[in-house]
């Protein structure tokens, strides 16, 4: 659920972070782009975010960018709020794409540190300083060094959490100690989103995480509102059995291919419009496809096909 109060924006609850469907000719889906805007928002997530990692938002030209936000701001036509992905290398480059963001509707804007300069933390403190010198649309921090090999340190969140326009932090670095110390430095600021829910979602909720974004949602469909549920609820045995059966399926098939093409093909078996990736990511083959679709399988999201029920049989 997202929620104005005194203090702005708020964000909690589960936010996936969706795929661009692309057609073969790897031209834009904008009609398959809002039908998986719709059907996430029915599986019940409480927020969407666009033009991210997932998104292949390096392949995405500055005309298309605009469209994709249009589309999902339009989509979800205020169900739930949608955050647009406008990370840049140059603080000018993202200020153009969240002056896209905010002409299209968006809640807020999700900005990393710049990738490839490797910034030290004082620069990459002066880089937001400019990003939130002009607009007033909120941001939402993004903390993913796999992408942009450096880390958005703790101290920095906590400087700029003081900022009114700064309302969340997307937390990805896959390092539970920089997790649980931004959730105990900032959270009575701005709101701690974890990454990587399906291993570190509900030890994030339980110490004070006000939700999660990722990439697996959009494939888990209902289990993942359910797995926040059960957790920020104190159904700890619910819980575990969620995130269990989470962590096995993404195991199962993450690591295939390129991110995000397993996400893409794993749509698409599942009837949604996942898409075509765009170059340098290929496509996965048949015998990838055939992992993904054993593992969904596995999972009960599809009936197995037959040679795997034989050998559950065994």
């Amino acid at each position: 659920m997202a929620f104005s109060t005194s203090g702005g924006l708020r964000l909690r609850g589960v936010m996936p972070a969706i795929t661009t469907p692309f057609r073969e000719d790897r031209s834009l889906d904008l009609d398959g782009l809002a039908t998986l805007v719709d059907l996430v928002i029915a599986d019940g997530v409480d927020g969407i975010v666009v033009n991210g990692c997932t998104g292949e938002s390096w392949a995405i030209a500055d005309d298309e960018r605009a469209e994709i936000f249009k589309v999902a701001v339009d989509t979800a036509a205020g169900r739930v709020p949608v955050i647009g992905g406008c990370s840049g290398q140059l603080a000018p480059i993202t200020l153009a794409k969240v002056a896209q963001a905010q002409k299209a509707g968006c809640a807020a804007a999700m900005v990393s540190p710049p990738w490839y300069i490797m910034m030290g933390q004082a620069e990459i403190g002066d880089y937001f300083d400019a990003v939130l010198a002009e607009g007033d649309l909120p941001i939402l921090l993004y903390n993913i060094p796999r992408r942009t090999g450096v880390q958005l340190g703790v101290d920095v969140t906590d400087r700029l959490a003081d900022h009114p326009r700064v309302v969340a932090i997307k937390e990805s670095s896959k390092d539970w100690g920089i997790l649980s110390t931004m959730i105990r430095r900032v959270s009575d600021r701005i709101d701690v989103m974890a990454g990587y829910a399906s291993f570190y979602g509900l030890a994030a909720i339980t110490e004070g995480a006000a939700g999660y974004v990722d990439s697996s949602t959009p494939v888990l469909g209902a289990r993942s509102p359910a797995f926040f549920k059960a957790a920020s609820e104190g159904d700890v045995v619910t819980a575990r059995r969620l995130q269990g059966e989470m962590a096995e399926l993404l195991g199962g098939f993450f690591g295939i291919g390129t991110f995000p093409a397993a996400v893409k093909a794993a749509l698409d078996i599942l009837g949604r419009p996942g898409g075509w990736t765009r170059d340098p990511i290929r496509p996965l083959d048949e015998g990838q496809r055939a992992q993904v679709r054993a593992s969904l399988a596995r999972a009960g999201l599809i009936d197995a096909p037959a040679k795997l029920a034989a050998v559950g049989a065994e």
